[in-house]
């Protein structure tokens, strides 16, 4: 890698150099990823296509091209979380921790970086690879509710935005998680996040029970959630968007934090 002098703000060139590094490290870890999870998809549409060898009707191609697409959006999402919790893992390691942390390129080149190949750039490829595939299959995956000539067949059983919300919210936990913990990144960040709705689950019950109830024994709320489906939508779709921005501002502290350590 090209040596470039460290200097105040910021460096495309520097930037650049740092997303390079991070693909060459880890090149064969994304590649096994990519080629397991299309060699799955072409599996689950051979399948879906002999099943049905006798009905080739628009409905049926649909239906499979719903089937490859929506687990392709799974894979999309856990998939991405794997790659991202292992994208700072030689911080974790005592004989790389001190390249890293020593690298010609600010803390905020190297935060960039890592988002930069596991969000941004993994995002494009892989729901461009799927959009794509959809509209060959015969469905057109961002379109999330609107009905096509099958009326059977609804957009929203694909979840195509949902399933970018989740990622872009628990992609942020898992990048925090890269950075924080020293190996095994991904089973710490995963049963981090498992303890931590264990323990809104216990405080919960806590709370209902230490609540005054009614005569019925029934806690009783008095507002109203108004469960209006567009506005529901929209709070969650802010509330992923604000899990999403709070980790990063916590992944960037701790990046630095361990940057000046």
């Amino acid at each position: 890698m090209k040596t470039v002098n460290q200097v105040n703000g910021f460096s495309k060139e520097r930037f650049l150099q740092v997303v390079k590094r991070f693909w060459v490290l880890n090149q064969k870890k994304w590649l096994i990823g990519f080629a397991g999870g299309i060699g799955i998809l072409i599996l689950v549409f051979l399948l879906n296509s002999f099943g049905n060898i006798s009905d080739m009707t628009s409905s049926t191609n649909t239906f499979t091209g719903l089937a490859v697409v929506g687990l392709g959006l799974t894979l999309y999402k856990y998939g991405g979380y794997f790659l991202t919790s292992g994208i700072f893992n030689e911080l974790g390691k005592k004989s790389s921790a001190s390249q890293m942390l020593t690298l010609p390129a600010s803390t905020f080149e190297k935060f960039l970086a890592g988002w930069f190949l596991t969000y941004l750039l993994y995002t494009v490829v892989v729901v461009g690879l799927l959009y794509v595939i959809g509209i060959v299959l015969g469905i057109n995956p961002i379109l999330t509710s609107q009905q096509l000539s099958d009326p059977v067949v609804n957009m929203s059983n694909v979840y195509f935005l949902d399933a970018l919300l989740t990622f872009t919210a628990l992609h942020s936990v898992f990048f925090l998680g890269s950075i924080y913990f020293d190996g095994n990144n991904f089973l710490k960040t995963l049963l981090s996040i498992v303890l931590f709705f264990i323990a809104i689950g216990i405080l919960t019950v806590i709370f209902l029970t230490a609540y005054p109830s009614g005569p019925d024994n029934m806690v009783n709320f008095s507002f109203n959630m108004g469960f209006d489906p567009t506005n529901i939508a929209l709070a969650g779709a802010l509330v992923k968007l604000g899990i999403a921005v709070l980790f990063l501002f916590l992944s960037y502290r701790q990046l630095q934090n361990r940057q000046i350590a």
